[in-house]
């Protein structure tokens, strides 16, 4: 199977008809498929947009054809109420039949805890994301009015009159050796941004574990992972990171819900990175066969697609070098 490259556009870097043009560029570049992370409020402070990606997807979808798009990734619970977020995907599909992948995930507090009264553990929330994927097949399956009495959730006589036109294909986010294993029992399919060490020493054999209860095996499934990647002059490049900020902290608790405060963390970590450290972290080059090589490798370690965005600079400059130097060696 050959790599497929997408772009992610993040949704948090530029204005929202910005990320539009981006898109644009992207899919008339040669990439596969547009995604974008469905955020209440950004990881850090410094990031300044946050778009919600139901009316980002409308327009988008309509201005761009035939390429599928995914969210990378959305809680569809707690912040949202299930049968609602399922009526707007099912909108979207019948609208556009067959191109919308749904990257799901238990959540993070900076999305979600402000809406609830108490901050559920990951086991709890992994429980709940079980039983909305169920609640969503129910719904988009039924030509009737169907309830739902759940663990969570509780719906009498419901029933989404406007019905998805194809399967919608939903990606569990994967990290740990839990997340991997639902994905590969819950899911179509897994969705992480791991490197490719982490992909083959962590995500794949959990994985595997749990696509062998579902019945499936790896050929059966995608492994899409995230990738950033900046074309540019690296010293200007490493100097916008450390300006802005921009630097998740690999350890932050998810259960941080104040983006000011990982802000801190990342300020403080950047400080103690070395110009190259920065670099290398961001696949910051002027060599085009430097990435080429790095996707190469994550091809290697088992991944079936490759979401790439760029988080500073110039997104058109990247896109650019990708369709004339990187996109061709995997075509």
């Amino acid at each position: 199977m050959a790599l497929e490259i997408h772009y992610n556009v993040y949704g948090c870097f530029r204005e929202p008809q910005e990320d539009i043009e981006v898109a644009k560029a992207a899919v008339d570049a040669g990439f596969e498929g547009i995604w974008i992370g469905d955020h209440f409020l950004p990881w850090i402070d410094s990031r300044p947009y946050t778009h919600h990606v139901l009316p980002w997807f409308g327009a988008l979808m309509s201005e761009i054809d035939d390429v599928p798009v995914g969210t990378s990734v959305t809680c569809p619970m707690l912040r949202y109420r299930p049968p609602l977020l399922a009526q707007a995907f099912a909108t979207l599909d019948h609208m556009f039949p067959g191109r919308l992948n749904l990257g799901v995930g238990v959540g993070e507090a900076l999305n979600e805890a402000h809406f609830v009264d108490e901050w559920p553990d990951w086991d709890t929330r992994a429980e709940m994301l079980i039983e909305t994927l169920d609640l969503f097949d129910k719904l988009w399956d039924a030509d009737r009015y169907v309830s739902h009495h759940g663990k969570y959730f509780d719906y009498d006589h419901i029933r989404l009159y406007t019905q998805p036109k194809d399967d919608l294909t939903v990606h569990w986010a994967g990290w740990g050796p839990k997340s991997c294993y639902n994905a590969g029992k819950y899911a179509d399919h897994l969705i992480t941004a791991a490197s490719a060490e982490l992909i083959e020493e962590n995500i794949i054999p959990n994985y595997q574990r749990g696509l062998e209860e579902s019945g499936r095996s790896l050929d059966d499934v995608d492994l899409t992972t995230e990738f950033s990647a900046h074309f540019g002059d690296p010293d200007e490049l490493v100097s916008e990171i450390r300006e802005v900020g921009e630097y998740i902290p690999a350890d932050t608790e998810l259960g941080n819900s104040d983006p000011r405060s990982i802000q801190r963390v990342a300020d403080n970590r950047l400080r103690e990175m070395s110009d190259e450290e920065v670099r290398e972290t961001n696949n910051i080059t002027e060599d085009p066969d430097e990435i080429v090589s790095k996707l190469r490798r994550m091809e290697e370690a088992g991944a079936t697609r490759v979401l790439v965005g760029s988080k500073v600079g110039d997104p058109f400059h990247t896109i650019d070098v990708f369709e004339e130097e990187v996109l061709p060696e995997f075509q």
